[in-house]
């Protein structure tokens, strides 16, 4: 399925017609908050409310640190399916396109989001340059699959997802990865020391899926 050609256009609109706020947390946890400034379909809705849910439920230990963000919905993503915007602390998303899609490409933003953002996440990123093994800037790589920041965020969507369908194949992930990122978004004390498998419930080594 595809979202319709109705959202195309509600999602191009410069002046926005419509606004609602999807609070992250209860009122006084301290959260930040997932806004969209424009009409949002049916069809939307039913996938981004759960997949900010599912997000912040893997990130529960931290939403101190989730600052505001933004959706907006586009019809045209330079390079890709979505982007994060940094300078506004907002995530375009290009429609149309399947729900499954929309799904990942909203995880692995809010993932960049979060590294921007949170200043607890220097710790996480520290440890996970280490275990990547890749001897380069964060945000550097020959290829797109070679970019320690783009690990970090393809983790986040195996993580909340629970499987990948856009870079499954050219980016496989090691199960200790999973695994630190799980303790350290659940708050957990020695986060770092997470990394047998035990709570993904699988073996250690490589995984390209759930």
């Amino acid at each position: 399925m595809r979202y319709s050609a109705a959202l195309l256009a509600s999602a191009s609109l410069a002046i926005a017609t419509g606004a609602c706020a999807i609070s992250s947390t209860a009122a006084g946890d301290g959260g930040g908050r997932l806004t969209i400034v424009q009409d949002l379909p049916d069809d939307v809705r039913a996938v981004l409310d759960p997949a900010w849910a599912a997000f912040l439920a893997r990130f529960d230990g931290r939403r101190s640190c989730i600052a505001d963000v933004e959706v907006v919905l586009v019809d045209h993503v330079e390079g890709g399916d979505a982007r994060y915007v940094e300078s506004a602390a907002m995530i375009e998303i290009e429609i149309p396109t399947t729900p499954a899609k929309f799904r990942e490409s909203l995880v692995h933003e809010l993932a960049h989001h979060v590294e921007r953002t949170c200043v607890e996440f220097g710790e996480l990123r520290a440890e996970l340059h280490a275990r990547f093994g890749l001897e380069r800037p964060w945000s550097d790589g020959a290829t797109w699959a070679d970019i320690p920041a783009e690990r970090w965020a393809e983790t986040v969507v195996q993580l909340v997802n629970g499987d990948r369908i856009l870079h499954r194949s050219e980016m496989p992930l090691d199960r200790s990865v999973l695994d630190v990122v799980e303790a350290w978004g659940s708050g957990a004390a020695r986060w770092s020391d997470r990394a047998d498998g035990a709570m993904s419930g699988s073996a250690g080594g490589i995984t390209g899926g759930g």
